[in-house]
């Protein structure tokens, strides 16, 4: 298993508070997308990172191959489908990407890096603490 942290939403657009209640692509139909084909496969994970609000507010399983998505943006061809495992809800009570041992400047210009297990384990210890 691989972990990457995974950008949704940008700093101009960013994802709404209530992100879930809103409705989301990780939800329905269950897919996260990419400006190419991302080097990931079934099993791997992905840390939710909200661009904007510099958080992690989830965890999501890739379960399919990547493929390119004809219903997709254009600028977004490429996604995986995804099962979300662990979610925030509410951005506001999401924890820091900072909490997992990663800078926001890191997520620049970029759709997806990959983790060190360590921050993956950071981003787990992270999101259980918000239930507590």
């Amino acid at each position: 298993m691989t972990a990457f942290l995974k950008a949704h939403g940008t700093g101009a657009a960013p994802l709404p508070d209530h992100w879930l209640a809103a409705g989301s692509s990780l939800v329905v139909p269950g897919r996260s997308g990419f400006p190419r084909r991302p080097r990931m496969e079934p099993g791997d994970r992905l840390v939710l990172y909200a661009s904007g609000w510099k958080c992690i507010f989830g965890i999501a399983e890739v379960v399919s191959e990547p493929a390119v998505d004809d219903a997709a943006p254009a600028r977004w061809p490429w996604s995986v489908a995804v099962e979300l495992l662990v979610v925030v809800p509410v951005l506001s009570n999401a924890p820091p990407v900072e909490a997992i041992g990663v800078a926001p400047r890191s997520m620049s210009q970029q759709s997806h890096i990959r983790l060190e297990p360590r921050h993956f384990e950071l981003a787990l210890e992270a999101l259980a603490g918000v239930g507590r």
